[in-house]
C-alpha cells in the first residue's frame, strides 16, 4: 500500500507532478505512471487532475494522512534504537539473594547509573526461586546467584567468589577458646582467601551455640546444612529469616551466630560480633551473573555485563 509513497508524498508536497519529478530527478511521464499504477493497485484515486493545483481526493486526505503517522512512528522507532544504541534511554534489571547488601554488586550497580542516568535501574532483591521465575519471564534481565542453572537454558558468568564465614556475637563464651582464629577487619574482603587453613574453625567446635539461619527456599541454607551435616552437627535454631541482612542484624543483637557471605560484611561497621574462616571446603563458592540463552542483549546489558565482569572497569 506505501510502495510508492515517496512518489505520491512528493507530489502532495509540490502540488504539482512537473515540480515533484524535479524533486526526484525522474522524467514528469516516469512520476505519471509511476502514482497511476499505485492509484490502480490501491482502487481508488489520491490526487484531483483537474485542478490547478493538484489537490487530494477525498481517498487521498486519508491516504496521506496514515502517511504521515506511519512516518511519524517510522520516526520514533528510530530514535529509540539511536538513543538505545547509544545508553540514553532503555532499562537494565537486576535481580537476587541479598543484591542490596553486596558491596560488590551495589558499587557496580551505582557506577553503572553515575554513568547512564538516562537508563532505568531496576534492582530486585528475592529468593533465588523467585528470581529464576522473573528470569523466565523477562521482567528480569540478569540474575545474580551461586545457584548452579541449566546450562542449555541459561548462560552463566563468574562475576566474583566469596566465602561462607561465621558471625559469633562477642558476648558468646565459645570465643575464648578462639582468639587466635578470629578475622581481622582488613581479612573480610579477598583477603579472607588467603587466610591460612590452621586459622579456620570447625563446625563441631559451636556444638550447642544457638544459630540463625535463612528459611529452606534459600540457596545458601541448603548450603549451611552441608555445612553442619559435615561436622555433624545439629544446631539449635532460634530464629530462621528470609535474608542474610537480617540473620547479620540479629546477629548483632546477640541472638545467635549466623553463617553468612564474607562480601557482606567485608566492610563492618559492628563491634558486636566475631568472625571466622570456616574449614570446610564447601565454603567457597563463585557468584554466576545469569541470563536466559537467546534472550536479545539490550545495549544497557551488554554495558552492564562488561562493568560486572571487568576488575579493572572502575579504573577505566
Amino acid at each position: 500500500m506505501f510502495q510508492y509513497a515517496d512518489y505520491i508524498y512528493a507530489v502532495y508536497r509540490e502540488r504539482s507532478f512537473s515540480k515533484a519529478a524535479d524533486k526526484l530527478f525522474i522524467t514528469q511521464p516516469s512520476l505519471s505512471i509511476t502514482v497511476k499504477k499505485a492509484e490502480a493497485e490501491l482502487g481508488l484515486p489520491i490526487f484531483n487532475r483537474q485542478t490547478v493545483p493538484v489537490t487530494l481526493t477525498p481517498f487521498g486526505v486519508e491516504y496521506i494522512q496514515a502517511l504521515e503517522q506511519l512516518r511519524g512512528l517510522e520516526r520514533r522507532l528510530r530514535e529509540f534504537v539511536e538513543k538505545e544504541g547509544t545508553l540514553q534511554s532503555g532499562r537494565l534489571a537486576v535481580g537476587g539473594s541479598n543484591l542490596g547488601i553486596s558491596y560488590f554488586v551495589t558499587e557496580r550497580l551505582a557506577d553503572f547509573h553515575r554513568r547512564y542516568p538516562q537508563i532505568e535501574l531496576q534492582v530486585r532483591n528475592l529468593n533465588t526461586m523467585q528470581a529464576k521465575h522473573l528470569l523466565d519471564s523477562g521482567e528480569l534481565d540478569f540474575v545474580i546467584t551461586n545457584r548452579p542453572y541449566d546450562g542449555k537454558k541459561y548462560e552463566q558468568k563468574v562475576c566474583y567468589r566469596e566465602c561462607l564465614i561465621l558471625a559469633v556475637p562477642k558476648s558468646f563464651g565459645v570465643n575464648e577458646t578462639l582468639y587466635g582464629k578470629r578475622l581481622a577487619p582488613d581479612e573480610l574482603g579477598d583477603a579472607v582467601f588467603s587466610v591460612p587453613a590452621a586459622r579456620s574453625v570447625r563446625l563441631d567446635s559451636f556444638t550447642g551455640v544457638p544459630f540463625l539461619l535463612l528459611s529452606n527456599q534459600n540457596y545458601l541454607r541448603q548450603y549451611t546444612d552441608i555445612l553442619f551435616r559435615e561436622r555433624g552437627v545439629d544446631p539449635p535454631i532460634v530464629l530462621e529469616v528470609e535474608q542474610s541482612a537480617e540473620s547479620f542484624n540479629f546477629a548483632r543483637l546477640g541472638l545467635g551466630a549466623t553463617i553468612l557471605s564474607n562480601r557482606l560484611v567485608q566492610r563492618p561497621d559492628c563491634e558486636a560480633l566475631y568472625f571466622y574462616k570456616l574449614d570446610s571446603r564447601y565454603a567457597e563458592r563463585d557468584a554466576f551473573l545469569s541470563s536466559r540463552r537467546g534472550a536479545y542483549f539490550t545495549s544497557a546489558m551488554k554495558s552492564f555485563e562488561r562493568m560486572l565482569l571487568d576488575l579493572e572497569w572502575s579504573e577505566k
